[in-house]
């Protein structure tokens, strides 16, 4: 059996889907004292329902929003979408493991696009990139549980 405050479920409602609270509580086995209380199982499914990879970006998506509020688009015929997804996949540590790695493929498709490209300024932007979806994700999981 899990516990979860109800403060730190209403709490996290701004950062889940609409209609958040109702499901957690209509799931709940009971309600008492300001916590509410879940079966293993049921908890297990929330948390996979409302992990955190599913409710933040991550940091593949953030460089791409970037990149798009410079005027910078996916182009259908570039590997970007792939790129993208590959640094979501990764995750922010993986993405700092492999930062030259992705500073190159920035680099490849600034050329292909006859576009300038500094690696400095791609290092800066890949780093600001990790650094908010590290923001987002850590927000998305401020639950607290209890056993």
């Amino acid at each position: 059996m899990k516990r979860v405050t109800l403060k730190a479920i209403t709490d996290a409602a701004p950062r889940r889907p609409d209609g958040y609270v109702d499901h957690v509580l209509s799931v709940a086995s009971r309600q008492e004292n300001g916590w509410a209380y879940f079966e293993d199982d049921v908890f297990t499914d929330l948390l996979k329902q409302y992990s955190p990879e599913r409710l933040y970006r991550g940091p593949g998506k953030v460089l791409h929003d970037m990149l798009a509020g410079f005027g910078i688009h996916m182009k259908p015929n570039c590997k970007c979408k792939a790129r993208m997804a590959q640094m979501d996949k990764w995750g922010c540590d993986e993405c700092e493991k492999n930062i030259e790695t992705i500073v190159e493929w920035m680099k490849e498709e600034a050329s292909a696009r006859g576009l300038p490209y500094l690696s400095t300024v791609g290092r800066m932007l890949v780093r600001r990139a990790i650094h908010t979806a590290r923001k987002e994700s850590a927000r998305a999981t401020q639950v607290r549980v209890s056993d």
